[in-house]
């Protein structure tokens, strides 16, 4: 078996990659909280009308930094739900290796970096390297995946 199979094939405790989901929910619930911050000092610096929370109108205009806020939040929760799969199907296949584990940890540390980046200067051109890159890290866990299910 040469170095490179072992990589690929050297199966894992399949918990282990359960783990780098925690660090991605945990961002999901740190931005809803600064989120609610964010929109509460809107309305308190009379920014954002009170009715706005329960109705959303479309006559309301939003500051800049709640709509991206929102975008942020809504990113949040759409770019990570491929990793989230892959991982509950590693699992579930009890398919976990070095290779994996290695680019889930990476991926974490990508979404890490994007949503620090995003949250300190919203301009895309700041952000598109670690969002480029984390999706790559997905395509390579996936293509993995597939491989080993064609096993």
């Amino acid at each position: 078996m040469s170095h490179y199979e072992f990589i690929l094939d050297s199966s894992l405790n399949p918990i282990l990659i359960l783990f780098p989901i925690f660090p991605i929910i945990l961002i999901m619930h740190l931005h809803t909280f600064v989120n609610a911050l964010q929109i509460r000092k809107s309305i308190i610096d009379k920014k954002l009308d009170p009715r706005w929370l329960k109705y959303m109108p479309g006559w309301q205009e939003i500051p800049n930094e709640i709509q991206a806020s929102r975008e942020l939040y809504k990113n949040l929760f759409e770019a990570p739900i491929v990793f989230l799969i892959f991982c509950l199907c590693a699992y579930t296949l009890n398919h976990v290796s070095i290779l994996n584990l290695s680019f889930a940890w990476i991926y974490v540390i990508l979404r890490v970096w994007h949503y620090s980046v995003r949250m300190t200067n919203p301009k895309i051109s700041k952000r598109r390297i670690p969002f480029q890159y984390s999706l790559f890290a997905t395509l390579i866990l996936w293509i993995d995946l597939f491989i080993f299910l064609l096993k």
